[in-house]
């Protein structure tokens, strides 16, 4: 992997949230580059959310490093709330996802965790949902008797971690995890967000 991010494919992510193309060429001609890592594009001068999205794209993170970033985002999300960080199911969810990250880290590219701690991740990831779906439905309807919507995120970031295609369970975990604060606090989430992305590059680097 190349781990840099083209310009062209800048434009075609910042796109939907109508960032000018001229402008993001010109800050890549700034680095007289076409493509950038991580850690210069986290300081171009682009919105926060859209940079956060742009970060957490599939040619910046192996599947290794992208289950460490949904965990490092399902535990921030469960944390910011008290009823959450407390729950044994979540609390044995995000234990069986550690112990899976350990492992994976042992394999040998392609080779699959072992049964039973697949069957620990999927069996409490399964509890996490049971407990979700009504407080999602009762969101949906919007008879004001469910939990708020920052509960209902920290439980999605949790299940969301462990989805089996990890970039998108990863940028799934970090979108919860925002979710999950009060609004005047996303922005910081979201810097939050960056800078775990940029962290785990900066890792491999050293």
């Amino acid at each position: 992997m190349s781990y840099t991010m083209s310009v062209d494919r800048v434009i075609q992510l910042a796109r939907c949230d109508d960032f000018p193309e001229a402008k993001i060429r010109e800050m890549f001609a700034q680095y007289n580059a076409t493509e950038l890592p991580l850690e210069i594009l986290a300081t171009l001068p682009i919105p926060l959310p859209v940079k956060v999205y742009l970060a957490l794209q599939d040619e910046f993170f192996s599947e290794a490093e992208f289950r460490e970033l949904s965990l490092a985002f399902a535990k921030h999300a469960a944390s910011s709330n008290p009823a959450v960080q407390n729950n044994h199911f979540v609390s044995s969810t995000i234990s069986a996802y550690e112990q899976a990250l350990v492992e994976t880290r042992s394999l040998a590219h392609g080779v699959a965790l072992n049964a039973n701690i697949r069957q620990q991740v999927e069996g409490y990831r399964g509890a996490v949902k049971a407990l979700m779906e009504p407080l999602t439905q009762a969101l949906r309807s919007g008879n004001g008797s469910g939990a708020p919507l920052h509960t209902v995120a920290a439980y999605e970031a949790v299940w969301f971690a462990g989805y089996e295609h990890h970039g998108i369970a990863c940028r799934n975990a970090a979108s919860c995890a925002v979710a999950a604060v009060p609004k005047e606090q996303a922005d910081a989430a979201l810097q939050w967000v960056l800078d775990n992305a940029v962290a785990v590059t900066q890792a491999r680097a050293a």
